[in-house]
């Protein structure tokens, strides 16, 4: 009775290797879809990093990490994108064109963008020469909160951070109070 006991326990061992196996290749399914498709990817990868070290001005330096964090966007490596374009606005922190590039770039990886956003905040001042870059990183970052993170409580502190910068809102028109809801519900008369 115990040798069928150790027959269904061994049946069940290969059952949860081959769900752990399953788990696995599903988890990591972009790295191989990036290693089918990533042909291209990767040879531009390559391209971008001989430039990234035969570039002269800090502007060329910008581009050719923007290249590469391109690249790794366009072969699934949202990590290594980050690290490029992060690298690239350490690099020119006064540029606009950056940040909206990586924006787009990522722009299927709502959460890498979250982070890389934030890191460029937390990075440079918000004023002076980095002041517009700065403007666009909160105005990505308030498009984002309203669109694909979907959290509306940020993307309106956002807009009053831009406020406070004496930049107009992003949404002044539409952005909702809980005054407005209730007006919109019938609540909230003044008597």
């Amino acid at each position: 009775m115990s040798h069928s006991y150790a027959m269904t326990l061994e049946q069940l061992l290969v059952i949860v290797a081959a769900l752990f196996g399953a788990f696995m290749v599903w988890r990591l399914r972009p790295s191989f879809a990036g290693a089918r498709a990533g042909g291209p990817a990767r040879g531009a990868l390559r391209e971008a990093k001989k430039r990234i070290e035969a570039a002269k001005t800090p502007g060329e330096r910008a581009l050719a990490l923007c290249d590469a964090g391109d690249a790794c966007a366009a072969s699934l490596r949202a990590n290594s994108a980050v690290a490029y374009y992060l690298r690239a606005m350490r690099t020119d922190p006064t540029s606009s064109a950056l940040v909206e590039r990586a924006g787009r770039a990522l722009a299927r990886r709502p959460h890498a963008l979250e982070a890389l956003l934030w890191r460029r905040l937390g990075a440079e001042p918000w004023a002076g020469a980095s002041r517009g870059a700065a403007v666009t990183a909160l105005r990505s970052l308030a498009h984002l909160y309203e669109t694909q993170l979907k959290n509306r409580a940020r993307a309106r502190a956002i807009d009053h951070a831009l406020s406070a910068l004496g930049e107009p809102a992003r949404r002044a028109a539409e952005a909702d109070s809980s005054t407005d809801v209730l007006a919109s519900a019938g609540g909230g008369s003044e008597e």
